[in-house]
């Protein structure tokens, strides 16, 4: 939970400090008056990177470094970031001392629902992995090291096959390691899936009000019962490809995962309106799963979601996030009257 967050040259804010209600913040404001920003900075602090753009994008016009500090119960976290003209210097901070950025990593738990994760169902694999991937970097506190492990020794395969010299005992070398911290991925995000599935279908309904069947299903390079000795068959088998390429073209960061609904999937079967549903319920399987795993509930950030929501699915969702600190953004003051929230206004003078 946040009681107090402060901003210094971030995005459209030069300085900047609000109090959130422990239950329920509405940020109300007309388009391109900050709203995003105030989400996006939390989500910034909690995970070290943005949903949206780069590090030197949030940076507040002609300024050379942007701030975020939040109260927190644990203390106050703070994340930093600096860029001159030959470097660039994230730093993470608990009560003003310095923090390894893997271990400032899920100190404050978030959830994100915006506009664009409908791209979740519609958009590319990435996006699905991502989705797993942000699940168990704020679950498991080694999930983070073992994918920077992944991508190192995936780098070193991926030089030896640009520059391949024949020497097929190195790349043996690492088909080995690569397989071996595959497959740890791969049995996290699927024990993440299973989770997900539990608690999907009671969330679709907790949104919509009626059940329907909604599931995940993992889609791996390799079986899951023989991982290791499989992939690297795999590997054996696709080096011709591999070369060709350049690069490793399978394992976890080539995986996807299929979302069925009503036993279907559900980009073939389901409406706009249902997918967003199902991003919805998604989202909501997200925070129930992180605060199931860490006692920890995470702070849900909804950016101009209830917009194209009926009263019902409003009503309902707010139900749903019940003891959870809850930050919305939203044009319509009307509606953030309604929800009897902490009201903050992006739009100076003007009161809702």
């Amino acid at each position: 939970m946040i009681s107090r967050l402060s901003l210094t040259n971030f995005r459209s804010y030069p300085q900047y400090e609000v109090e959130l209600d422990p239950q329920l913040t509405v940020v109300v404001g007309p388009n391109a008056t900050g709203k995003t920003n105030l989400l996006e900075a939390i989500f910034v602090l909690a995970t070290t990177k943005s949903f949206r753009a780069k590090d030197y994008e949030l940076m507040n016009h002609d300024q050379n470094f942007y701030r975020i500090t939040a109260m927190t119960p644990e203390g106050e976290l703070g994340l930093g970031y600096q860029k001159t003209d030959q470097t660039t210097e994230k730093r993470a901070y608990l009560d003003n001392t310095k923090q390894p950025l893997v271990r400032h990593v899920g100190k404050l738990k978030v959830v994100l629902f915006e506009p664009n994760d409908t791209q979740l169902i519609l958009g590319a694999p990435e996006r699905r992995r991502r989705y797993l991937d942000f699940i168990l970097t704020q679950t498991d506190p080694n999930y983070l090291s073992l994918t920077h492990r992944y991508k190192r020794v995936l780098q070193q395969r991926n030089r030896l096959l640009s520059e391949w010299n024949g020497d097929t005992a190195e790349l043996f070398a690492w088909n080995v390691k690569l397989a071996e911290l595959a497959a740890d991925i791969d049995a996290a995000r699927r024990q993440v899936i299973d989770h997900i599935n539990d608690l999907a279908v009671d969330g679709y309904k907790s949104i919509a009000g009626t059940q329907e069947p909604v599931q995940l299903r993992y889609i791996g390079s390799a079986d899951e019962h023989d991982y290791p000795s499989h992939f690297i068959r795999l590997l054996e088998a696709n080096q011709p490809r591999d070369l060709g390429a350049g690069f490793t073209t399978i394992g976890p960061h080539r995986d996807d995962v299929e979302i069925l609904f009503k036993n279907n999937d559900i980009t073939s079967v389901a409406s706009r309106g249902e997918i967003r549903t199902v991003v919805l319920t998604l989202k909501l399987a997200e925070l129930t799963y992180i605060k199931q795993k860490t006692g920890i509930p995470p702070i849900l950030l909804l950016d101009d979601v209830f917009s194209e929501l009926d009263d019902q699915r409003r009503s309902l969702l707010t139900q749903a996030f019940r003891g959870h600190q809850v930050i919305i953004t939203t044009t319509d003051g009307d509606m953030a009257r309604q929800l009897k929230a902490h009201i903050i206004s992006t739009k100076p003078g003007v009161k809702v």
